[in-house]
C-alpha cells in the first residue's frame, strides 16, 4: 500500500449533518407509513422493519445522492482534482 494517496474526506462533523438532513425524513417517512397501514407490530418487529428498508436505502441510494449534492458545501477547502477523485 506504499505510495498509495488517500482520498481527502470532508469534516466527520459536515458529513453527519448532511446524514442527518435526509435520515430523519425517511425515518419518519417509514414509521408513519407503518403508522398509516394500520399494521401494529410490536416494537421490536417494527424496528426490524424499519431497518431492512432503511440501511440498503441510505447506503446505497440515500448517502451516495446526498453527497453529490452537497459536495460543493462538504468539500470546500478541498483541492477540485482530489475532490473530483474521491467523488468516483
Amino acid at each position: 500500500m506504499a505510495g498509495k494517496q488517500a482520498s481527502p474526506s470532508p469534516p466527520t462533523w459536515k458529513m453527519m449533518v448532511a446524514k442527518w438532513l435526509v435520515l430523519l425524513p425517511a425515518l419518519m417517512l417509514v414509521a408513519y407509513t407503518i403508522k398509516w397501514s394500520n399494521w401494529e407490530p410490536v416494537l421490536w418487529v417494527k424496528l426490524i422493519a424499519e431497518t431492512v428498508v432503511l440501511i440498503p436505502l441510505m447506503h446505497y441510494v440515500i448517502t451516495p445522492a446526498i453527497d453529490r449534492a452537497l459536495s460543493g458545501w462538504l468539500y470546500a477547502g478541498v483541492d477540485e482534482e482530489q475532490q473530483d477523485k474521491s467523488l468516483i
